[in-house]
């Protein structure tokens, strides 16, 4: 049997040889969870908070262990798996187990002319929702969804990343241990092989979070079954510098917008536009912070600033990049190369030759392409429309920043960005509030999680409509047979409801109410 191996990447120590979910077998774990789907669709949504209350007792009580199984198999500091991905999931089911009995409530419509008729729309459980998960937050990204998907009311089927294959049997155990229904949480362990074949077997809906080449190959799977799906992408997402900013603000955000998770966030800030009066001082200042970030060393602590590589395949990403600068003459501030075995790339900061005239970087790899590395290119702009052109001149937008003193202009700027959210005076931390959606949009996705938005993807959305109770049956006037006087009716009903003049309304509604009187005597309905 084809097994996977889970590695900690900071020391390249083996922690698990797993086998691989049998491809013949996913098939039979998606009927088991249709099956217990319908058990749990039925039990009131004061339930499933229980159980995913429980799920946060179980992580708060085990909190440091589970943070190192983070650490031990993605790689980073201790302090980004407790901050960064334990923390947002437990607020996230904090917020929405108090949020999803309001939201699961049937929602009345209120119908501008049609008064004698009433309509509200029903929720209900999409069924089995696959969520195929990445590497770089194994625990936040995917644990959010789960959490949403049931509460919603639907079963679960799972692949986390063939790379931290561990954190996701752990959170497993955590919806276990809290109770969960057997077969409603179901893991599939493996490659790619195994997402491909989740979605051939008819999923209700899917969401995928990686990058962009193995999204497209999702959807068009997924297309084979019109599956629905929701795509959270790619970045290359840019922070706008105002020549108004504190520059000791404006480098710590950046530090840490570009090098949090050691940059390996499609949220992290690779593209750094920079006034062109404030530009020098800032790259200076921001390379004086990146000298003092220091690694995570291979103790049981995880202490540090900066992990380790997580995706072994990243490396050749950022070795070609970088040898595509080289030959572009490109100034490499700092950084650039390999540390620690070649576990670590240094953090690295790229711009132009203080000699040259225009940016040759901005026609790079490094420039326009994900990078998902510890890497900033930071270039000049001399106007604000200058800047907006440059942060929207790429095929992603998922998140921006903008930072500077003037709010209003902050703001003015914000709307005119391209990205799924626009950050003032903060950089990438909005996957940690769960009341604000996530997504983007061109190759960065479409779709949201998080927030109200987030939780209505895990929901078919019913439109009921029905007569007032207090009011006797009637024909409807637009049904067969058609006659003049149905005609001159619509007419005169056109005049009274969309004309602008108060006068001209006034003056049609005799002949609606006229002609509405003449159909009813003159007509029968069919």
């Amino acid at each position: 049997m084809e097994t996977i191996l889970s590695r900690n990447p900071a020391s390249g120590a083996v922690l698990r040889e797993l086998q691989q979910t049998p491809l013949e077998a996913i098939p039979a774990l998606i009927t088991q969870a249709r099956e217990a789907q319908k058990n749990w669709a039925v039990r009131p949504v004061k339930e499933r908070i229980r159980i995913l209350l429980n799920a946060r007792e179980f992580i708060l009580e085990n909190l440091d262990a589970i943070a190192n199984l983070v650490c031990e198999e993605n790689g980073k500091p201790k302090f980004e798996a407790i901050a960064n991905d334990l923390l947002p999931a437990m607020e996230l089911m904090t917020t929405y187990c108090a949020r999803a009995p309001k939201l699961l409530r049937s929602k009345k419509i209120s119908l501008r002319w049609a008064k004698h008729r009433k309509s509200h729309l029903q929720f209900w459980p999409k069924g089995v929702v696959a969520i195929i998960s990445p590497w770089n937050y194994p625990f936040s990204i995917p644990f959010g969804e789960i959490a949403l998907a049931l509460l919603a009311g639907n079963a679960v089927v799972f692949k986390p990343s063939e790379v931290t294959p561990l954190t996701g049997l752990k959170i497993a155990e955590i919806f276990d241990e809290a109770c969960l229904p057997p077969g409603l949480l179901q893991v599939v362990l493996g490659d790619g092989s195994r997402g491909a074949a989740i979605i051939k077997a008819k999923a209700d809906k899917i969401c995928f979070t990686g990058s962009v080449a193995t999204g497209k190959k999702v959807m068009a799977a997924a297309a084979e079954n019109l599956t629905p799906v929701l795509l959270e992408l790619g970045g290359k997402d840019p922070m706008i510098v105002l020549p108004d900013a504190d520059l000791d603000y404006a480098t710590s955000a950046a530090l840490w917008g570009g090098f949090s998770n050691s940059g390996q966030a499609c949220a992290s800030i690779e593209r750094i536009l920079v006034h062109e009066k404030i530009h020098d001082e800032f790259v200076k200042r921001l390379h004086e912070k990146v000298r003092l970030l220091t690694h995570v060393g291979n103790d049981e602590a995880h202490a540090g600033d900066l992990g380790a590589i997580t995706f072994e395949n990243q490396k050749l990403i950022y070795t070609k990049q970088l040898e595509e600068l080289n030959a572009q003459n490109a100034r490499i501030v700092c950084g650039g190369s390999f540390s620690d075995e070649g576990r670590c790339l240094e953090p690295t900061i790229v711009t132009n030759p203080s000699s040259a005239q225009d940016n040759p970087i901005e026609t790079t790899k490094i420039y326009n392409e994900e990078t998902f590395g510890p890497v900033v290119a930071v270039t000049k702009y001399k106007t604000t429309r200058e800047a907006i052109e440059k942060a929207n001149r790429s095929r992603y937008g998922l998140l921006a920043s903008v930072i500077g003193r003037d709010l209003a202009l902050a703001e003015q700027i914000a709307g005119q960005i391209e990205a799924g959210s626009v950050l003032i005076n903060e950089v990438l931390y909005t996957h940690g509030l769960s009341e604000t959606p996530w997504g983007g949009l061109k190759d960065s996705g479409f779709g949201r999680v998080h927030s109200d938005a987030g939780f209505y993807e895990f929901v078919n959305v019913r439109h009921v409509h029905q007569p007032r109770p207090w009011l006797p049956a009637f024909k409807s006037p637009w049904w067969f047979p058609y006659s003049q006087h149905q005609m001159s009716l619509f007419r005169a009903f056109a005049e009274v409801m969309y004309r602008r003049s108060i006068l001209r309304k006034i003056k049609a509604l005799p002949n609606l109410i006229v002609e509405f009187v003449q159909m009813i005597k003159s007509e029968k309905r069919y």
